[in-house]
């Protein structure tokens, strides 16, 4: 499914009722939070004392702007009111074009004491690029300005995404001095992880170069003849010397994008003195890649443990590349 043509674009989930507000971008507390069981979820929420279960606070607004997807879903660990709270964003999407902010896949982090953020973005359909890259940041930067609110850290705030939202997650943590969009600029990105992420566009090749691909509608043409955008669109061409650490997760099977993609974003990182570590799977997975206890979950919360742990104090120390392929 991931970046190949022809996916049914998913209709966005009715969000829980909220209330008026007389600035919209500002958090709905008290009226869209959830304490407890949500039915989405399942485990690890599904069970235990209720004064231990997550508080959920959907569809909070971002943007300024009232479109339907610039909202996002905030779980929060049970007694984080203290603050200081490391936070995880999630930015879903197989194919820039279709996916939902929910239901959000690596809410089984807040168990391990992370925050977890699913933010929506407009769709390709609806905007070309750099619109998805405004709403992330958009999403990221409104979370930040409420850190005090939520107890979160502004701190140590790491980007995940599999797929289109790799990419994305990619750019909000690459990009973020210098390709420039509408929205508020984010400062505090300590890590990022990229899942089987397209990182360099005009080198996909194949099905991806015709007009009717995701990543050329992503852009708004054939990525070879809007090939300035397709570059703009690349994370590959924001590595510098300054990007976080990130974790690089890709199958050698995967579907739609090459592991090459993900290989050639650790060289570029590396080649800039940044951490990367990549981790390639040689087997592909029945459940999904990041779910709780797989190859690429468990590697996950390591490079969180390790990378945000120092966030707030020093510079991460240099990790051993892990990968499965000791050649790649």
């Amino acid at each position: 499914m991931p970046l190949d043509e022809g996916s049914p674009p998913l209709q966005e989930p009715r969000g829980a009722a909220g209330s008026s507000n007389s600035d919209p971008s500002r958090p709905t507390l008290g009226v869209d939070a959830t304490l407890g069981v949500d039915a989405t979820l399942g485990s690890p929420f599904a069970s235990g004392d209720a004064a231990a279960k997550p508080t959920i606070h959907r569809d909070q607004p971002y943007g300024g702007q009232g479109h339907p997807r610039q909202k996002f879903d905030l779980y929060l660990p049970p007694g984080c009111s203290g603050g200081g709270i490391p936070l995880v964003v999630w930015i879903h999407g197989d194919d820039w074009r279709s996916g939902s902010k929910s239901p959000c896949p690596i809410t089984w982090l807040v168990d391990k004491g992370y925050a977890v953020a699913s933010i929506g973005y407009r769709l390709s359909d609806a905007a070309v690029f750099p619109a998805q890259l405004d709403d992330c940041r958009a999403a990221i930067a409104t979370i930040s300005r409420d850190a005090e609110i939520w107890g979160i850290d502004r701190e140590r705030i790491c980007v995940v995404g599999q797929a289109a939202g790799g990419h994305l997650a990619a750019l909000v943590a690459f990009a973020a001095g210098d390709e420039q969009g509408e929205s508020a600029e984010v400062d505090h990105i300590a890590a990022v992880c990229a899942v089987c992420a397209p990182t360099h566009l005009t080198s996909l090749g194949g099905q991806h170069d015709r007009g009717t691909s995701p990543a050329s509608q992503l852009v708004g043409g054939p990525l070879q003849e809007f090939r300035e955008a397709a570059q703009r669109a690349s994370p590959l061409e924001h590595v510098s010397a300054d990007d976080p650490p990130a974790l690089l997760v890709h199958e050698r099977s995967a579907a739609g994008v090459p592991v090459d993609q993900s290989i050639r974003l650790d060289r570029g990182l590396r080649a800039a003195g940044v951490e990367s570590t990549l981790v390639v799977l040689e087997q592909a997975s029945e459940k999904p890649l990041l779910a709780e206890g797989t190859q690429a979950g468990v590697a996950l919360v390591e490079f969180l443990d390790r990378v945000l742990a120092k966030a707030s104090a020093k510079p991460p120390e240099p990790a051993t590349r892990t990968t499965s392929n000791p050649a790649p």
